[in-house]
């Protein structure tokens, strides 16, 4: 339980972080603000002549990660269904994705700003408290895919071949199995289930999104971590790593035979979904004219290898009100977590 104390910690760690990654990113955030009816309501219908002009879509997280390859892939169909409209996508890292959430929940609302996140990030951020505010801050324009699932991750040659077996090592020998997470967020609620639903007792490392935990562990600086299964898939095939468990309330479509955490921590299940938001106050007709767009854009055989290549699932993709009522869920989910952090 002491290794949890990051989360006495969160508020402040965020507090400066944020305030250093804020101050060099500069960024445009003069844009309407929020509760606004945005910059294109006036007269008429704000999507007429939508779009004319470059997209900007703000990832959360780092290049490299499945978060960004999900949101590049999004703008390059994208591309293909809006009459040659860029789509450019601009990583504002920081914060478990906090720093661009805050920085451009409140941006330009004339349809041309667009955020892409996973939800496990957005709706974790708010249960730990590194933000005090979720989805209903932002106008939520479409879910377009399911992560292949977080997963407990280590070594190949690692003792541990189950997840009873790795929180078995951590209670024989507390604070010596090292358990990297990210700061805030689905992992590091995770972390939390497992210390008090499990039992576990892991030295928490914060070791950074999941490229930079992928490179921890391979490295030998953390002895376990959580990826997502697209991120480690490369080196469970090649024999660097194994998986001892998916975190996802089912299998991936594509990988049914995986054990999942739940059968050791019932609580112990996270669907990450990849969202498009629009900042608070851009209009209706924009943020349904986006949603088509992108329903149009995942209905090829092109997207659905995508996700089966990269994913191992298959397309899931939600209109406007569908991923409303998904978020509602999802959120009451991750509040469900708070008594365990």
């Amino acid at each position: 339980m002491n290794e949890m104390k990051l989360k006495k910690t969160l508020s402040l760690i965020l507090a400066a972080s944020m305030t250093l990654a804020l101050a060099s990113c500069g960024g445009n955030t003069n844009g309407g603000g929020s509760g606004s009816s945005g910059s294109g309501s006036s007269g008429g219908n704000a999507a007429d002549g939508w779009p004319s002009k470059t997209i900007n879509i703000y990832v959360t997280h780092a290049a490299g990660g499945d978060t960004d390859y999900m949101a590049r892939q999004l703008a390059i169909q994208l591309e293909s269904v809006l009459d040659g409209v860029s789509v450019v996508c601009t990583n504002v890292d920081g914060s478990n994705g906090a720093t661009c959430m805050q920085q451009y929940k409140d941006g330009d609302t004339d349809g041309y700003t667009f955020i892409a996140t996973n939800t496990a990030a957005m709706f974790g951020n708010y249960a730990t408290g590194m933000v005090d505010f979720t989805y209903d801050a932002f106008e939520p324009v479409a879910i377009y895919g399911i992560q292949s699932g977080e997963n407990i991750v280590v070594p190949a040659d690692s003792p541990y071949n189950t997840l009873d077996d790795l929180i078995a090592a951590s209670q024989e020998n507390p604070g010596q199995i090292k358990f990297g997470i990210s700061t805030g967020g689905g992992v590091y609620i995770m972390a939390s289930v497992m210390a008090n639903l499990g039992g576990a007792e892991f030295n928490i490392i914060d070791a950074g999104d999941g490229a930079t935990r992928l490179t921890a562990l391979l490295g030998g600086e953390v002895d376990a971590t959580s990826l997502p299964y697209s991120t480690a898939a490369d080196y469970i095939e090649n024999g660097q790593l194994k998986s001892l468990c998916t975190c996802l309330s089912e299998p991936p479509t594509l990988l049914p035979d995986q054990p999942a955490a739940s059968d050791t921590i019932p609580e112990m299940q996270m669907d990450t979904l990849y969202a498009v938001l629009a900042p608070k106050g851009t209009p209706a007709e924009i943020v349904e004219a986006m949603d088509a767009a992108i329903l149009e854009a995942t209905g090829t055989d092109e997207w659905k290898t995508i996700c089966n290549d990269y994913c191992f699932q298959d397309p899931y993709v939600l209109n406007v009100e569908e991923t409303l009522a998904r978020m509602e869920e999802q959120n009451a989910l991750f509040e469900s977590f708070i008594p365990y952090l």
